[in-house]
């Protein structure tokens, strides 16, 4: 394998292992500590900070803001804005689990967009890779207890939507990403997203207690922050730069098979032969997906400039 494919492979892994370990703190930040919309305005504000003093470090792309202005705005919200305030807003109202387990529809989302985008249809392999991850994935999680209420719908629902609009800035941001460094991408789209959700989040972060949160709290808090906003937005724009969007999306499913590993590491779980089906079929559902590839998703003249 290519240094450069092992590269990709190597972020979304990171990437999928980051987010294996925010679902089980999250629930324990909001809402109690803090609330969604503030959570969300103060993920996006130290993200935005970040990214444009990375910014600095390297030598300032120009933008061609007339051309690719739109394609920004619809990434920033899309892929910050209105997909990290549903996602927030639905774990502080559904269990985490429920989460995990919705988040698995978004490679399908992401196929689907990716396919209407190119005006082509899916190979067999990339469908039954899919088919095969999510129903290792999902299994998976199910087995830990899934319970789906009254009580639970409106953040079942908020999730959801949030998995369709991240599977469309997976895909609308490889036109930008082809075109520009992946620092400058995130450093526009995170600027755009601190405007568009600042309505919902400065007077929420205004009222938070902050002499509240516990230690412990702040940790999880400082995690989410600088490791699931900064690094993995970083790590996802480096992988579609030299992957695809479908190929970013199945690594979802390798989540719920991360915190799994996890919990054995810590034992709070135990191996069963159902665990390790389950995990074969997720992993043998990537495999597809990354063995068809290359010839599934050709990225030449999809996303030219109309």
């Amino acid at each position: 394998m290519e240094l450069s494919k092992i590269r990709v492979h190597a972020a979304l892994f990171f990437v999928s292992l980051f987010y294996a370990i925010l679902f089980s703190w999250a629930g324990e930040i909001m809402p109690k500590y803090i609330s969604a919309e503030a959570f969300v305005w103060l993920r996006i504000i130290v993200a935005c900070l970040l990214f444009n003093f990375t910014a600095l470090l390297f030598k300032r792309e120009k933008v061609d803001l007339k051309a690719d202005g739109w394609w920004f705005l619809i990434c920033a919200f899309f892929g910050t804005a209105a997909n990290m305030f549903m996602f927030f807003k639905g774990l502080s109202l559904t269990h985490p689990i429920n989460g995990a387990v919705l988040m698995m529809v978004t490679p399908m989302f992401v196929a689907i967009f990716d396919h209407i985008k190119s005006n082509r249809a899916p190979a067999m392999e990339t469908v039954l890779g899919l088919l095969i991850g999510a129903a290792g994935a999902i299994l998976l999680i199910v087995d830990k207890g899934v319970t789906f209420s009254t009580e639970t719908v409106i953040g079942d629902i908020w999730i959801a939507i949030n998995a369709a609009f991240y599977a469309v800035y997976l895909v609308m941001v490889k036109r930008l990403v082809h075109k520009y460094h992946p620092i400058t991408v995130n450093r526009i789209t995170f600027t755009l997203g601190t405007i568009i959700i600042a309505p919902l989040g400065l007077g929420a972060l205004l009222n938070t207690d902050f002499s509240q949160i516990p230690t412990d709290i702040w940790l999880k808090i400082t995690y989410t922050l600088l490791i699931t906003s900064y690094l993995v937005y970083l790590l996802n724009s480096y992988a579609v730069k030299h992957g695809s969007p479908s190929l970013v999306g199945i690594y979802i499913y390798l989540q719920p098979l991360l915190a799994t590993v996890i919990a054995l590491l810590l034992s709070r779980d135990h191996l069963t032969v159902k665990k390790i089906f389950l995990s074969a079929m997720i992993l043998g559902g990537v495999w597809l997906v990354m063995r068809n590839e290359k010839r599934s998703f050709s990225l030449k003249g999809i996303f030219k400039a109309k």
